[in-house]
């Protein structure tokens, strides 16, 4: 399939932005870029975007696709603490999850990520009673929507000794099935710092592949670092460092309680750091520190489908101040996602068509200085006018294009009756 998206604002976000731009679509890439009256050609289909802003299609670094069906759900106790929380409602959602629900979860979450224009999620998986080959249940939900994926399962000791062995193999396992795919790729997931021993720590980095990067909830509450304080290291960073498990590659999500010498191992070896500032405000664990870390990227935490409403609620809760927001909305990610997928990630040449067409038609002069403002008081976070995943339009005009929302909301409602009549047992 060949076409022409016209007529358009384009930008990669970071370094290039073309007013009346077009770009051409063939075979899953893009391959001319351009004014429209240069590309525009009789014989291949033009889609008019009259004038909307098009950006690369967004990822999202932490997001748990399992909660997607949690929405109403009621804690079946007090959720006074951080640790409370957890107990409460996530891991008593997570043990009620089988590879139906947690199937439909995945696709659920997917669908509401297409509307917001994401199309790469890194996905952090539990579903503590259906472990084995729970990561392909979520393959599938990806291939339906032909979304790219980073997935991974979170190992903890929650579940005992056993479970940590059988979590550590269901990541192995699905790592190198999946080793060199361009859609679909596996990490080593860890809930938490707290959540494992040392000796589950060391038994996970003498088996882990060396070439495999953890995905990994660092010092999101206090009770972590308080943790790896009381095991002798210096912080939830250090930890990992001490105990084999950090690289340039790991993703770290939060890191909002650090000490000095976790801030200097983040400078000095720079893994990707990822802040989730609407699941930090509704659990009330605190603010990463921007001034110590400045080069991060956004993720949802399960709480939502929509990056650039993620941004907006950064940019609030930080009182409009913001380091390079460009950089942590485009180039971060691009860099990062090229990582894995080295084909992805912005608006290039010969890279696959990943696309976020805004429904948002700038009125007012717009360039690279003000690209921030047009996307928070622009755009707002609003639903896309149109997404398209490695060429194939998946979103339009408020419809899904490939795939009947009707039906498979039909089968999510299924699945939430019995995922609650679990839940509630």
């Amino acid at each position: 399939m060949t076409y022409i998206l016209g007529n358009a604002v384009i930008t990669d976000g970071f370094s290039t932005l073309t007013e009346n731009g077009a770009l051409e679509i063939s075979d899953g890439k893009i391959i001319r870029m351009g004014k429209t009256e240069e590309l525009k050609k009789e014989d291949v289909r033009f889609y008019d975007l009259k004038g909307r802003l098009v950006l690369p299609g967004l990822l999202n670094p932490h997001h748990h696709l399992y909660s997607a069906l949690a929405t109403g759900l009621a804690p079946v106790g007090p959720t006074e603490n951080f640790q409370q929380i957890l107990e409460n409602l996530w891991w008593h959602l997570d043990q009620s999850l089988d590879t139906e629900t947690s199937h439909c979860s995945a696709l659920h979450g997917l669908l509401q990520s297409i509307k917001f224009g994401v199309t790469t999620v890194f996905d952090h998986h539990a579903s503590m009673n259906a472990v084995r080959r729970s990561l392909n249940f979520l393959e599938i939900a990806f291939i339906e929507t032909n979304l790219k994926g980073l997935l991974c399962y979170e190992i903890s000791d929650r579940m005992g000794k056993e479970a940590v062995k059988e979590h550590l193999e269901e990541n192995i396992r699905f790592y190198k099935e999946h080793k060199g795919n361009s859609k679909i790729q596996g990490l080593m997931g860890l809930h938490a710092n707290f959540t494992l021993s040392d000796e589950s720590m060391t038994f996970i980095a003498k088996h882990k592949p060396a070439d495999m990067p953890i995905h990994i909830h660092c010092g999101e509450d206090k009770s972590d670092f308080d943790f790896c304080v009381k095991h002798g290291t210096a912080g939830p960073v250090d930890r990992l460092k001490k105990l084999g498990l950090l690289d340039q590659n790991s993703l770290l999500a939060h890191c909002i309680h650090l000490s000095e010498t976790d801030y200097e191992l983040i400078e000095s070896l720079k893994p990707v750091v990822i802040s989730n500032p609407e699941s930090n405000a509704n659990n009330n664990v605190g603010m990463m520190n921007t001034d110590r870390i400045k080069n991060y990227i956004l993720g949802t935490d399960g709480m939502t489908g929509n990056i650039l409403g993620t941004m907006r609620s950064h940019f609030l809760l930080r009182n409009g101040k913001i380091d390079n927001p460009l950089n942590i909305l485009f180039q971060r990610p691009a860099e990062v996602m090229q990582r894995f997928f080295p084909k992805a990630g912005t608006l290039k040449q010969g890279f696959d068509a990943d696309i976020a067409v805004t429904d948002y038609v700038p009125v007012t002069p717009i360039s690279l200085e003000n690209l921030f403002y047009h996307l928070v008081f622009g755009v707002q976070g609003q639903e896309m006018y149109m997404t398209i995943a490695n060429g194939t339009i998946l979103w339009e005009k408020g419809e899904f294009k490939t795939f009947d929302e009707e039906k498979i909301l039909h089968e999510v409602r299924e699945a939430v009756n019995k995922l609650y009549k679990v839940y509630h047992e």
